[in-house]
């Protein structure tokens, strides 16, 4: 008996939270912003180290450049 009023139980409460998910709506701004952390979560080990890779060489060759120049 206790076990048929536990899955009853569990049944009732697991139906209740699919209906209050299914009727849950996010604002826009949520999707957008999580849809920029994961584009920047996905592709971070391969675009972040060109970024900062690429911005150290340009530095690098400005402040090159300047020296030779004075």
């Amino acid at each position: 008996m206790r076990l048929w009023i536990s899955t009853v139980f569990v049944l009732f409460v697991l139906v209740q939270l699919y209906q209050w998910v299914k009727g849950f709506i996010l604002p826009l701004p949520i999707y957008v912003l999580a849809g920029a952390f994961l584009a920047i979560a996905s592709n971070y080990d391969k675009g972040m180290s060109k970024i900062i890779s690429a911005s150290g060489q340009q530095s690098l060759t400005a402040s090159d450049n300047q020296t030779e120049e004075t």
